[in-house]
């Protein structure tokens, strides 16, 4: 551990991994207490879905400019605690929320925040890996997933002792200026900053666009089951608001194990088992679970799936570092740009369909799209 402190580039990316740390647990703590949101101002599924698609919008034009212009101009750390700071505002905005527009409002600062600071993390791990030889895509994944995990067991605590909601989201945003000031700390100096200059937009390389495209499906699909499952489970599987929290950390814990164990299974067996087969194995036993309609079987289901899908989005990453001949950043926002191009899609498609055939039935189908799209990246890197 000393390593991080004294490493440049570790310690950087440590300060990419507070950097997603910090607002993915504050997303955790929100989509723990989306169905305490959509009871309170009688919001239905299609805002919910309208909240998504304008946070991606917003994230994908975001991440275009930070890739190519903002970091470039004013350094990665610069560029990551404007990014933090912006988050910040989101947690207020949303426990003053007193209809669905005002709820929607919450989803500028998200898109805005998240933009930034998610492809300036991807190019300084990048970076990382490059000058380090080290495996650390996973694990900085796993700080994303940790974070979502301590977002969902804090809130799940939080219910549990009925703490005023009011309360939790003020803190929530305080949090966000904690990981502001770790920012500050552990980030590159100007001066040390590797990152590349600014390049002027043109279309990504076929390979990256590639590889981005089974990303855009990963976070079309699989990634419903983290954002939609407490609401599933409150509203189709009836079951207590705890219980539905409880489904968030199932998800965030799988993630999270997943991920922190994934450079050493890399090591241990290879980039594809873990990265592809895998999910395969994990979509299979969750849509089994899906069948027997048994919120305690499919809690279950819920974690076996978080562990087998979570290092899909990292060993796509470096397959695509790996290959590209653009400099890094502008590799990171374009990667980034489809791969929350699908969040756009997938789980706003889900608000929609939700009022029509179910969540259930949204689930199921999501586990078939997620084996199809393994099965093709697995083709496209048969000879690698």
């Amino acid at each position: 551990m000393r390593e991080f402190f004294s490493n440049i580039y570790l310690r950087s990316f440590l300060s990419a991994c507070i950097a997603i740390y910090v607002p993915l647990f504050m997303w955790g703590n929100t989509i723990a207490h989306l169905p305490y949101f959509m009871n309170k101002i009688d919001m239905p599924s299609s805002t919910l879905g309208f909240f998504f698609m304008i946070l991606s919008g917003i994230q994908i034009i975001f991440s275009q400019f930070a890739g190519r212009l903002i970091i470039p101009k004013i350094g990665s750390k610069n560029t990551l605690s404007i990014g933090i700071l912006i988050f910040s505002l989101f947690p207020v905005i949303v426990i003053y929320s007193q209809n669905s527009f005002h709820f929607l409002l919450a989803s500028v600062p998200c898109g805005f925040g998240v933009g930034l600071f998610y492809t300036t993390c991807t190019a300084i791990t990048g970076i990382a890996e490059k000058k380090t030889n080290k495996i650390l895509q996973p694990l900085w994944g796993g700080f994303l997933s940790f974070g979502f995990l301590c977002g969902a067991i804090f809130s799940f605590m939080w219910q549990f002792m009925n703490f005023s909601t009011f309360n939790l989201f003020i803190l929530l945003s305080f949090f966000g200026f904690v990981g502001f000031l770790l920012i500050r700390q552990y980030g590159f100096s100007r001066d040390k900053d590797s990152i590349d200059k600014s390049e002027k937009f043109k279309l990504p390389e076929l390979k990256i666009l590639i590889f981005g495209m089974y990303l855009f499906i990963f976070y079309a699909s699989v990634g419903i089951v983290g954002d939609w499952s407490a609401v599933w489970f409150e509203k189709e599987l009836k079951t207590t608001l705890l219980l539905a929290s409880l489904a968030v950390v199932a998800w965030g814990s799988g993630e999270s194990i997943g991920r922190f164990l994934g450079s050493y299974f890399i090591r241990l067996i290879n980039e594809k088992f873990v990265g592809a087969y895998l999910g395969m194995i994990g979509c299979f036993l969750f849509f089994v679970s899906i069948l027997t309609m048994n919120p305690y079987i499919i809690l279950i289901g819920i974690f076996l799936i978080g562990i087998c899908s979570s290092n899909f989005y990292p060993v796509v990453i470096r397959f695509a570092l790996r290959q590209s001949t653009q400099n890094i950043n502008t590799t990171a926002a374009n990667l980034s740009t489809l791969a929350m191009g699908g969040f756009l899609i997938g789980p706003a498609l889900v608000g929609f369909s939700a009022d029509y055939f179910g969540l259930t039935f949204n689930v199921q189908v999501l586990c078939f799209i997620w084996f199809l799209n393994t099965s093709l990246f697995l083709y496209s890197v048969r000879k690698q």
